[in-house]
């Protein structure tokens, strides 16, 4: 998935969460926080195998074993600091980068090629690279019919998003 689709994933996934809790959808510094989680495990291993830090670009970041306890302990700091929705936020759509990352490989049965939310227990793949830096991808990608999903999950979402702030309606947030 690229950064488009996570971006809608995360937001509908923090959105459908704290609608069912009676919250108002993300705006302003949550909002960042959302497009932040739903960007992050990109933003830590893309980076760094383009670089020749990392052998995979879904590794370190991508790793179940490494974000999930680093996610723990950001909720907790940010509870503590008073942020709980946001670091809560961050924490949401960062876990549904996972999942936009994985819903193809399981819906296709292979199983084999979600190894790296096990990295390092279990080596991720690595694919031949042709140098092409992951942004150019992300451009060669738009109006490119495979990727149609990913960009009704934007639309869905932006539209959302633009209902709820727009659409006239006062919430007032619970204490």
């Amino acid at each position: 998935m690229f950064p488009i689709g996570h971006a809608a994933l995360g937001y509908l996934a923090v959105a459908l969460l704290h609608r069912v809790r009676g919250l108002s959808l993300p705006n302003g510094w949550l909002l960042v926080s959302v497009f932040v989680g739903s960007q992050l495990p990109d933003l830590i291993d893309k980076p760094l195998t383009y670089y020749g830090v990392l052998e995979s670009g879904r590794s370190f970041g991508h790793s179940l074993l490494v974000m999930v306890p680093a996610l723990v302990v950001l909720v907790f700091v940010a509870r503590r600091r008073g942020y709980a929705r946001h670091g809560g936020a961050l924490a949401v759509a960062t876990l549904s980068h996972f999942l936009g990352d994985t819903y193809r490989i399981a819906l296709a049965g292979e199983w084999y090629e979600m190894r790296f939310l096990l990295w390092p227990l279990v080596p991720a793949i690595t694919y031949p690279s042709d140098g092409t830096p992951p942004w150019i991808r992300v451009l060669d990608s738009l109006g490119d019919p495979r990727f149609g999903f990913q960009y009704g999950l934007a639309a869905l979402a932006f539209g959302i998003w633009l209902y709820d702030r727009y659409g006239g309606r006062t919430r007032i947030e619970p204490e």
